[in-house]
């Protein structure tokens, strides 16, 4: 009887831990967004190293972008935290905003972070699909 009895009481450890912080390795939705310092740090880094990149690619610096500000965003736990964000950001040659995803993973302990993509948000949606 012992034995059921703590199998019982794992598994209601477990289940109440996946309803509390969603699937182990699942991405779980950012709900403080735009009061959130640290996403919008993270959003104005994907744009500048983004805009870096570019630069080094062509060697022009005529199409950087603006960051505006993180709209949305999705995290998950990998060796680190994965960031999945929604940007909005402007064009130095046109006012009107448009919308990115940009993925990045920081490590803390390894004081790193790195850009692993950015595109405009529908071009991500479709290749996801």
């Amino acid at each position: 009887m012992t034995n059921l009895s703590i199998i019982t009481f794992s598994l209601v450890i477990l289940a109440s831990s996946i309803v509390a912080n969603g699937i182990p390795g699942g991405r779980t939705k950012v709900t403080d967004v735009k009061s959130n310092k640290e996403l919008q740090e993270l959003g104005r880094y994907s744009v500048l190293e983004y805009n870096r990149m570019q630069r080094i690619s062509s060697g022009k610096n005529d199409g950087d972008l603006m960051f505006s500000q993180v709209v949305e965003a999705e995290k998950q736990v990998v060796s680190g935290m994965k960031y999945y964000l929604k940007i909005e950001a402007f064009s130095k040659t046109s006012e009107d905003p448009k919308v990115f995803e940009a993925v990045v993973v920081v490590k803390p302990w390894l004081r790193s972070k790195q850009l692993q993509s950015f595109a405009p948000s529908s071009v991500i949606s479709q290749l996801i699909s």
